[in-house]
């Protein structure tokens, strides 16, 4: 049942009525029940839009998309679900047993479907911003954390040529918007709960590396010492007791290929690399280091062929690197390391 008036509770085949597969519907039906999302207008719209740097002209198609309830409800259901998740979310840490991303959207959806999931994040950024405020959180920190989603946008209609955020599975966004992760200097952060089945333990933080360029180890240091200084500050009900990053940076095979003293092997030694361990899907790490490391389209899933390795520009060591090991038979792995803070 919806817990306010006039809203209706999710349709149990909402993901099939959609275009989706049975386990995307079941993503679905953990949404907690609907509620108003409380859109604004066009022009209150446009301003959250700039605050998230999305690009002129993806404004204007959102704007064109923007989902009806009564022209719309299978899309207006989707919405106010997503909305009523991350307001659930919102301000509290990662909890120990993750998050799982939204459903992509089908390719055949049209223009709302495609936006709507931008439309749900930019629903509670007010929300964010009150939740920001309380901690005495700076604007500016909000802002370049906020930022990413239109940097998502970008890359979205540049990979796919359709615009929106429905064809990239999102992840990162959703925890922006409801508080857990935020951008501090050249890394981004999520506040995370350590647990070991018994409750929650204690508090890390995951770093990732946007792919906004070199990854300098000097400002990556910076970064991190900033962070810790942050969060003892803004979240002391959040103590920190440890850095983690799961990443193809951290795969030790990268070793093999490139210089002892590149950037990306520099920021391996910083972590204690955790034991691997395989997935059922041996391309996963593939087709992740492609897209977030390489910048270029992937399959959703499948191994990449020889025809997604002759889209790789041979322009830089790691390219090359990605290349020769996938057709030598080897594949790249996600790695954790993990930093344990002296408290």
């Amino acid at each position: 049942m919806s817990t306010e008036p006039n809203v209706p509770a999710l349709p149990a085949d909402l993901g099939l009525r959609l275009g989706m597969d049975a386990l995307a519907n079941q993503r679905l039906q953990q949404l907690p029940s609907p509620i108003d999302p409380r859109l604004v207008d066009d022009f209150a719209a446009r301003d959250l839009m700039e605050f998230c740097s999305i690009a002129p002209e993806d404004q204007v198609a959102m704007l064109e998309a923007r989902p009806d309830p009564d022209r719309d409800p299978d899309w207006w259901s989707l919405l106010s679900g997503c909305v009523a998740e991350l307001r659930a979310r919102m301000d509290k840490p990662l909890p120990s047993g993750g998050y799982v991303a939204w459903p992509l959207i089908p390719g055949q959806a049209g223009p709302v479907g495609m936006f709507v999931y931008v439309w749900a994040l930019l629903a509670v950024v007010p929300n964010l911003l009150d939740v920001h405020q309380r901690r005495g959180i700076p604007e500016a920190v909000t802002r370049d954390t906020v930022a990413a989603l239109g940097l998502v946008m970008t890359a979205h209609a540049e990979s796919c040529g359709i615009r929106g955020v429905g064809l990239f599975p999102l992840w990162g966004p959703p925890q922006r918007m409801c508080g857990v992760d935020l951008t501090i200097g050249r890394h981004d952060f999520t506040r995370a709960e350590i647990g070991f089945g018994d409750g929650v333990a204690g508090y890390a933080l995951q770093v990732h590396i946007p792919p906004s360029g070199r990854l300098d180890e000097a400002e990556s240091i910076t970064s991190i010492s900033q962070v810790l200084e942050f969060f003892a500050k803004h979240y002391p009900d959040h103590p920190v007791s440890a850095l983690v990053c799961k990443s193809w940076i951290l795969d030790p095979q990268l070793g093999g290929y490139l210089s002892p003293e590149s950037n990306l092997l520099r920021f391996q030694r910083r972590f204690r690399l955790l034991p691997h361990v395989p997935l059922d899907d041996v391309s996963e790490g593939d087709r992740e280091m492609m897209r977030l490391g390489l910048q270029l389209q992937v399959p959703a899933d499948g191994p990449l062929t020889e025809d997604d390795l002759r889209r790789v520009p041979a322009d830089t060591t790691l390219h090359r690197a990605f290349v020769s090991h996938l057709r030598s038979g080897g594949h790249w792995h996600k790695r954790t390391g993990i930093v344990w803070l002296d408290r």
